[in-house]
């Protein structure tokens, strides 16, 4: 009788056995997919409003990095307080750091301040425009540069021919990359008309 019994119990361990075996893997819960999070913005549209009054603040160091500061964080109001601080600020370094600002945004909006600059009563201030106007090279800034060749420092009249160079420097830069642009595109239209061409002689008649 207990041969019997051991010989069930072997049995059902056995059959237990292949069941475990046999049967598919459970399925695995896949973890939570990451959800991409954009950082949350340096400052707030409230304490970005609050800035834009400090930049009017009497002392000329914080209304400088308080103007510095929001060109950093790319208010879309900065460039208009850098363009009002060249024409209305007091301090002559702080108009020419407003300049110099200016002229690491490279665009029409800038080059608007920068001419207002070229036409400041402070020499060094003139200077630091036409310098600028020069390092972006648009000649949009042409007629103004032209105009301060006239002007009764020499420093700032030789300047201007500089900037007026750089003009012109930059016009035949633009002027070379047109024409390799406009090789590589002819150079590209004849390599693909080839072997068009090859190919149609490949097909059988």
């Amino acid at each position: 009788m207990a041969a019997v019994v051991l010989i069930a119990f072997s049995c059902a361990f056995l059959f237990h056995r292949y069941r475990v075996m046999t049967a598919p893997p459970a399925k695995q819960t896949p973890p939570p997919a990451l959800e991409r999070t954009e950082p949350a913005p340096f400052l707030s549209l409230g304490e970005i409003k609050r800035l834009r009054v400090v930049a009017k603040d009497p002392d000329p160091n914080v209304r400088w990095a308080t103007m510095e500061l929001l060109f950093m964080v790319k208010d879309p109001e900065s460039i208009g307080i850098l363009q009002k601080a060249v024409i209305n600020d007091p301090d002559r370094d702080l108009r020419i750091k407003s300049i110099q600002l200016l002229e690491k945004k490279n665009d029409l909006l800038a080059l608007a301040g920068l001419i207002r600059g070229i036409l400041d009563i402070d020499k060094d201030v003139r200077l630091a425009a036409l310098k600028s106007a020069g390092a972006i090279g648009d000649p949009a800034a042409t007629p103004w540069v032209m105009e301060a060749l006239k002007d009764i420092e020499p420093e700032v009249r030789g300047e201007a021919l500089l900037t007026l160079g750089q003009f012109q420097d930059k016009r035949k830069t633009q002027y070379a990359e047109l024409i390799a642009r406009l090789r590589a595109q002819y150079e590209a239209e004849v390599k693909r008309q080839k072997e068009r061409h090859e190919l149609g002689k490949m097909r059988p008649l």
